[in-house]
């Protein structure tokens, strides 16, 4: 039963796209290039129709689709039906209900739409206000709760973390640092310049050679 449905849903999705939507368009495309204005009031009449259609569908499909017995079914035969020259359904739902509901409530409609159109700016800064405030009040709270998160973690891992720190501490020796002696290296002693003494070459003895004695 759960494929058979799955199948009517495939079956009608590509009859609305290719039956529904897409030759719809390109006969609206060529009545608008041959400047037809017969072809382009029947088309005209179909978009108006399939709107209607589409919208009353998103209603349908949610309270009906589940237990309303040959339901898809129905809707493909009225995509058919809507589109096919040959029977003319949109022109004859338009000129029939559509067309005298809207002239019956066309002021209504321009007098609303009006007034959505004067009221939008107002409406879109009220709105666009209330959205930032809250956007404003979400951040600050959103923060404010990061920021006890990270407290509170870190609150638990410490208090996990201490036994195991007083413990190690208390399993293990304290290690003393030892201390490095310097060894100063003794200083050379100065000399000075009275220790020094400066030999003259000229007057400076020879080795091995007695001096000469004085013919005197």
């Amino acid at each position: 039963m759960a494929n058979a449905n799955m199948l009517l849903i495939f079956v009608y999705s590509m009859t609305r796209l290719c039956l529904g939507i897409l030759y719809p368009a390109y006969a609206s495309y060529k009545a608008i290039r041959m400047k037809s204005p017969k072809d382009y009031v029947k088309w005209m009449m179909y978009w108006v129709v399939f709107s209607l259609f589409t919208a009353v569908e998103t209603f349908t499909d949610v309270f009906l689709a589940f237990w309303f017995p040959f339901y898809y079914e129905i809707k493909i035969l009225i995509v058919l039906w809507l589109m096919m020259p040959a029977t003319r359904g949109s022109s004859i739902l338009y000129r029939k209900f559509v067309h005298p509901l809207l002239v019956e409530n066309e002021q209504h409609l321009d007098a609303y739409i009006e007034r959505a159109k004067l009221d939008s700016y107002s409406v879109f800064k009220e709105v666009s206000g209330f959205a930032l405030q809250y956007m404003a009040r979400f951040v600050v709270q959103g923060t404010a709760a990061l920021q006890n998160v990270a407290h509170r973690s870190a609150t638990s891992l410490h208090a996990r973390n201490k036994p195991a720190i007083a413990e190690q501490a208390a399993v293990q020796p304290s290690e003393s640092v030892p201390q490095v002696k310097v060894k100063q290296s003794r200083s050379e002693p100065s000399v000075s310049d009275e220790d020094v003494q400066i030999v003259d070459p000229v007057t400076r003895p020879r080795r091995g050679r007695k001096p000469k004695a004085s013919d005197d």
